[in-house]
């Protein structure tokens, strides 16, 4: 134990001989994380392009089947106001 009691303190000896933890410590290891951040990153990149591709084709596929539903509803409508209109003409004689 340290001098002030505290077992968590540890000897300064043996402190002094351990070497300070860095990033640069082992260049081969920050070669490796490197090679795989690279490698993800490619992958990333590939599945980003792929998803910008369906994204596009969906999205067409989208505004076309809005269309549909728009061009369907504003049938409806109107076929709903002439029948309403048809049978005001009705009443009113």
């Amino acid at each position: 134990m340290g001098s002030s009691g505290n077992p968590w303190e540890g000897d300064g000896a043996a402190a002094a001989e351990q070497p300070p933890v860095t990033g640069s410590s082992n260049p081969k290891l920050s070669k490796k994380m490197s090679e795989k951040f690279e490698r993800t990153k490619e992958v990333a990149s590939t599945g980003f392009e792929k998803t910008k591709v369906v994204t596009a084709a969906g999205f067409e596929k989208t505004k076309v089947a809005a269309k549909k539903v728009k061009d369907g509803a504003s049938v409806g409508v109107n076929w709903i106001k002439l029948k309403y209109n048809k049978s005001k003409l009705f009443q009113k004689k």
